[in-house]
């Protein structure tokens, strides 16, 4: 009785291919295997499957899906319970700004505490009038647990000097009265760096399980600090909007 079924699986087969040479179909297995060829219906309970020089037959029970395309993978948003973010950006500001559109780079590592929120820690490096490393707390919020989802965050931190010492014109008039032209000397002031806020929002697309991108627009808020000599004291405010691209692995 086997070799009767094998031998009309082969002649159905055979003819089916004949007969269809152009529209194989892929088959989807429940056990998730996936076998591509020609299909053709050997009894009530079994099926027949012409795959390159391989005949395959199987209980029709054990198929899950028939179709002429393959499926798009499936999944859903981050499985893991962390993720590793990098991203480069600018951080835009006025025209009065030595450097309107700064380069700025930054790395976290990020751990889920419940469904779709994530705290996490991380450094980077801002290119303003003077280099910094930005070191900083991280929370964010994804609204959905699906491929594409939006999101928002916030940074906290504090902005590390890596330029100890900076220059910088200082005006003087000690006798305005006399001199018709401001003054101005070269005073070398140490740079004490300060804390520094950015609150965002943006979109998070998965590629796959393990790789994502992401894009955010957010507001950046610091404010560094500056001591010369005879007590003097320098602060300085940066209010930026701040565009990242980012890429998501674990």
């Amino acid at each position: 009785m086997k070799k009767i079924t094998i031998l009309l699986a082969l002649v159905l087969v055979v003819g089916s291919s004949f007969a269809q040479k152009n529209k194989k179909q892929i088959i989807y297995l429940k056990n998730g295997s996936v076998i591509k060829g020609n299909l053709a219906q050997v009894d009530d309970q079994k099926v027949a499957i012409n795959s390159g020089r391989n005949i395959i037959v199987i209980n029709e029970a054990e198929i899950d899906t028939i179709t002429s395309k393959w499926k798009p993978e499936s999944f859903d948003g981050i499985k893991a319970p962390y993720f590793i973010k990098t991203s480069i950006g600018i951080l835009a500001g006025g025209s009065n700004n030595s450097k309107p559109t700064p380069f700025s780079f930054d790395a976290s590592f990020n751990y889920g505490i419940c469904p779709q929120c994530y705290v996490g820690a991380g450094l980077g490096v801002d290119l303003l009038e003077e280099s910094y490393l930005p070191v900083f707390l991280n929370l964010e919020y994804h609204f959905r647990e699906s491929q594409f989802t939006p999101f928002v965050g916030i940074q906290g931190g504090y902005m590390v000097p890596l330029d100890d010492h900076v220059r910088t014109q200082t005006y003087y008039d000690m006798a305005p009265w006399i001199s018709y032209w401001p003054n101005y000397y070269q005073e070398t002031l140490d740079n004490k760096g300060g804390y520094l806020i950015n609150p965002s929002f943006g979109f998070v697309s998965q590629v796959n399980q393990n790789l994502g991108i992401s894009l955010s627009f957010g507001y950046r808020f610091h404010k560094v600090g500056f001591e010369g000599d005879n007590e003097y004291e320098l602060e300085r405010e940066y209010n930026r909007l701040s565009i990242r691209l980012g890429i998501l692995f674990n």
